[in-house]
This record gives C-alpha cells, sequence and structure tokens, in this order.
C-alpha cells in the first residue's frame, strides 16, 4: 500500500493559508494586504477587511474622544490576521493601522452643479 503524505498547506506572507485568504475574499469581498519592517528590519505583513457603516461610525464617535481609541476601535473591528507581532506590539498596531486609516479615507467627488 503506497502512503501518501498529507498537503501542507500554502503559507503565504503573514503566516496565513491560501485558504484563509480565500475564505476572508469571498467573505468581504475585498481584503487589504499592508506590509510593515519592525525594528530588526523584518517584513511583516496584517490583512483588513474594509469596513463597513457601523464600524466607520464607532470609529467616528471613538475619535471624538480619543484618536489612538479611534484606531483601537479600527484595528479590532477591521483586522483579520498576520504576523502576530502586529498585534502584540503598540508601535507596530498603531503604524499599520494609521496607514489602513489613511487608505481606507473618502475618494475626492466631483460635484457640478447643473
Amino acid at each position: 500500500m503506497e502512503k501518501t503524505n498529507p498537503k501542507t498547506a500554502d503559507v503565504l506572507d503573514g503566516n496565513i493559508t491560501q485558504a484563509q485568504l480565500n475564505q476572508w475574499k469571498y467573505k468581504h469581498k475585498k481584503v487589504v494586504k499592508l506590509t510593515i519592517n519592525d525594528d530588526d528590519d523584518t517584513t511583516l505583513f496584517a490583512y483588513f477587511k474594509k469596513p463597513d457603516i457601523a464600524i466607520r461610525s464607532a470609529v467616528l464617535q471613538a475619535s471624538k474622544m480619543d484618536e489612538f481609541k479611534a484606531l483601537e476601535v479600527l484595528f479590532k473591528n477591521c483586522y483579520l490576521g498576520g504576523d502576530g507581532k502586529i498585534e502584540q506590539e503598540d508601535d507596530l498596531r498603531l503604524n499599520i493601522t494609521t496607514a489602513f486609516s489613511d487608505h481606507i479615507q473618502p475618494k475626492p467627488v466631483k460635484v457640478e452643479i447643473l
């Protein structure tokens, strides 16, 4: 009888699997991948979903009291996964969430009065 080795899952950046990424894409439609280097110049990866209106509202409410709290609300509600070091170190989490926040800002709209 021939032995077969179980297939190892394809591990992607941020120690996630292709199956996990596919599941996120199916559930959230779009997944945003961000890259950051830590103090040791190691490249780390984080994956986020775009916030819906309820998350945006919570972030806006939190930002009225504390900008850092707003970023934490955004992180907790949109972060899907990635390198664990990002979750553990405040400066990495702050930097990557700030970059994500900048990415999801409203796009310019052209207004024309007719």
